[in-house]
């Protein structure tokens, strides 16, 4: 493979990185920073920018803790993205101003698609997320509460048409009372700030162990409204009184050198429904409503060459979905055969599929990409990333988390990726997690193909060397006790924050 070759397919795998483990660059900090204050210079015009982020290092903020060089840094940052000020400007209600803060696709234009899962009680709101037309939804759940009001969590990117649906809701279920960020994770945590700053009577909640690279920032500088956001509670009894059609459980944050993965997950009571994150999703035929809307991304996959003209049909989306899922997943699947740099120049055509200029870099191998999406399929699964590179590092952890939850009578799971609804129990959930023990996935559940982890496993080797990661112990249910897998577990500490340890 040559190295502008794999230059561009090693994006695939560092997004991926940073979207699910939290890996971050130093836009990062400039992410966060900057979604509060371009929010603000909306509002009037560019200077506000400058007067939002004095406000926030005014005398009575924590955030006179941060040196001046830190300072200086962040406000280079601030006014560097202040001159696409006027990219901010919505122009119709699927717009979204913000989107250069993160500018990943679709980009400016957002649509959103509402769901009711259970009627006068809960909605899901699907966007499409993702890089080089590898967008997959994105999904906020938004719950009444028995009290009256809404529960939101994993907020969305807040687009006109996404407001004018919570206005809907507000007037006929009561205001936002509690927006809940469940994630470290980048694609979260990047919306979280600017739609909690649109229901400014709403309580914000945010995951434990929330940072930024190359500073890490206190909370009000990472986009979220100050006075009004704290931690999400370490257990029921400390929970507001809102929450008492809810039990949740948080796992983590898994701490790295670069990094951290945590998820907070929300069982939902009177219906039987658990809200989660990242940690399962379920791999379908199914294609995305999101994509009706705009199918162009499947489109783009469904060639087997650069040549091929594809019809838009229904089967043809279907193997686009089936490969946008792999990519989504694997980064570079292994029924991929890549080009030379020279050859996927020479063969570019621009005149089939316009996107990223007629440039497809590679050619899907017969039909080895069906064999890799039907391994994935068969009930709940952990995406792949966290499997090989995050999980498997605090196993006993991650187990005894998953066992907390499975007890929960659980009848339905919304996650925030792919399929939407899911009829699924506790006993699934827990099922998922079996790549952590000893004796392996069982037969008939979701196991990823050889082929298909080499990059991740090419990349595990790559982590270990730079000390990104952490080595695995030793995995449960073998001949090594729980106590002595804990004394080879190596726990990461960011600040005053350090990874959870279970006991013996």
């Amino acid at each position: 493979m040559t190295p502008t070759i794999h230059f561009i397919l090693s994006v695939f795998l560092l997004v991926g990185i940073d979207i699910v483990h939290g890996f971050t660059t130093p836009v990062t900090t400039a992410t966060h920073l900057t979604s509060s204050t371009l929010l603000q210079a909306k509002r009037n015009s560019n200077d506000d920018v400058v007067v939002a982020l004095t406000s926030q290092l005014s005398s009575n903020n924590p955030l006179q803790q941060l040196s001046r060089r830190q300072i200086g840094e962040l406000s280079f940052a601030a006014v560097g993205l202040t001159t696409s000020f006027l990219g901010t400007r919505e122009n119709t209600p699927q717009e979204y101003g913000l989107w250069g803060v993160l500018p990943v696709g679709p980009y400016k234009r957002k649509k959103t698609i509402m769901e009711t899962i259970v009627p006068d009680t809960i909605w899901t709101f699907d966007q499409k997320f993702g890089i080089l037309n590898v967008q997959v939804p994105l999904r906020m759940t938004v719950i009444k509460l028995s009290g009256g009001g809404l529960f939101v969590y994993d907020p969305i990117a807040a687009t006109p048409e996404l407001l004018s649906y919570m206005k809907q809701l507000e007037k006929q279920h009561g205001p936002v009372k509690h927006i809940v960020l469940g994630s470290v994770a980048i694609e979260h945590k990047v919306y979280a700030g600017v739609f909690a700053q649109k229901f400014p009577g709403a309580q914000v909640w945010v995951q434990p162990g929330q940072y930024a690279f190359p500073q890490n920032l206190p909370i009000p500088l990472l986009g979220f409204p100050a006075g009004r956001t704290k931690v999400i509670p370490s257990n029921n009894e400390e929970a507001p009184a809102d929450w008492k059609d809810f039990e949740f459980r948080t796992l983590g944050p898994l701490i790295s050198k670069d990094g951290a993965f945590g998820e907070t997950v929300f069982f939902h009571k009177p219906t039987s429904t658990l809200l989660v994150t990242d940690t399962v999703l379920e791999v379908t035929n199914e294609v995305p409503k999101i994509f009706d809307d705009d199918p162009r991304p499947l489109l783009f996959h469904a060639r087997r060459t650069v040549t091929e003209v594809v019809e838009d049909t229904p089967e043809v989306r279907e193997r686009g979905w089936r490969r946008v899922v792999l990519f989504g997943l694997f980064f570079t699947p292994g029924a991929l055969k890549i080009k030379d740099v020279n050859t996927a120049l020479a063969e570019r055509r621009p005149d089939i599929n316009s996107d990223f200029a007629g440039f497809y870099p590679w050619d899907w191998i017969g039909d080895g990409d069906i064999a890799s999406f039907k391994a994935l399929q068969g009930g709940l699964l952990v995406a792949p990333i966290l499997q090989q590179l995050i999980l498997n590092r605090e196993p006993i952890e991650v187990l005894d988390f998953a066992d907390e939850v499975a007890k929960w009578p659980i009848q339905r799971i919304i996650p925030a990726h792919l399929k939407n609804n899911l009829k699924r129990t506790g006993k699934d959930y827990r099922a998922a997690f079996t790549f952590l023990e000893a004796k392996g996935v069982p037969r008939g559940l979701p196991k990823p193909l050889d082929v298909d982890m080499k990059s991740l496993r090419d990349a595990e080797v790559g982590l270990l060397a730079s000390g990104a990661v952490a080595k695995c112990p030793p995995l449960p249910g073998g001949d090594v006790s729980r106590e002595e897998i804990l004394k080879q577990t190596v726990y990461g500490c960011r600040a005053d924050l350090c990874s959870p340890r279970s006991s013996p």
